[in-house]
């Protein structure tokens, strides 16, 4: 299977039903056995609403305080946003945020915004996406010249060098999601950003920021 990120032939991985495919350049782990629409979109509003307000809001905290590491935003997307407990967190905050969810505002292609964000916030998304340079072009065009893209997803960092990668993926709950397709690693995000041209900073095992163009990396 072509890999996701850098179009090598990867072999299989991993089996359970799905077949997971990992490619031998950026070490991406990544499937193309999805549920059908209907499953998929009912599992995403099953999860909706989950969380408290109080954790949306702590979790719009931590998204601002990176995100002004960079630039103080005017207007930010939520890419992804489901119900849009996140966009109204920010919103409280003080930041103009426009969610946009496919199932609910239709697909990022087919938007007309009429001024470019500061910010793209996409919470628990980017593993969902099986066209995933065709989304991040999307994000580049409605994303101002010093604008940031904040994407969190759960990384195979921890096991993804050990003999035992297998076994680890095995057991791997983040795998257990049949809507999640692909698993990045700090490997995966050097060649996406080769590839891109991207700047893109790890700053934790399940955040990191995409910057289109250029820009001093913030002191921590």
């Amino acid at each position: 299977m072509p890999c996701r990120v850098c179009h090598s032939a990867s072999p299989l991985f991993f089996e359970n039903g799905r077949r997971f495919f990992r490619c031998p350049r950026c070490w991406l782990i990544f499937t193309d056995d999805t549920p059908s629409r209907d499953l998929e979109e009912a599992h995403y509003k099953n999860q909706w609403g989950l969380a408290s307000p109080e954790s949306w809001d702590q979790k719009a905290d931590l998204l601002l305080n990176l995100i002004r590491q960079y630039l103080e935003p005017r207007s930010i997307l939520d890419f992804g946003s489901g119900c849009g407990s996140l966009a109204r967190a920010l919103e409280r905050k003080g930041v103009p945020t426009t969610p946009l969810e496919p199932m609910i505002h239709g697909f990022l292609e087919d938007q007309n915004y009429s001024a470019p964000f500061d910010a793209v916030v996409s919470v628990e998304v980017i593993e969902h996406l099986p066209d995933l340079w065709g989304e991040l072009r999307q994000l580049e065009k409605i994303l101002s010249p010093e604008g940031v893209m904040v994407f969190s997803t759960l990384l195979t960092n921890p096991f993804i060098q050990s003999p035992q990668a297998v076994e680890h993926f095995k057991s791997w709950w983040y795998k257990d999601d049949p809507t999640h397709v692909s698993f990045f690693c700090n490997r995966s995000l050097s060649e996406l950003a080769r590839l891109g041209p991207y700047d893109i900073d790890v700053f934790s095992p399940n955040v990191f920021v995409i910057r289109p163009q250029a820009a001093a990396i913030p002191t921590l």
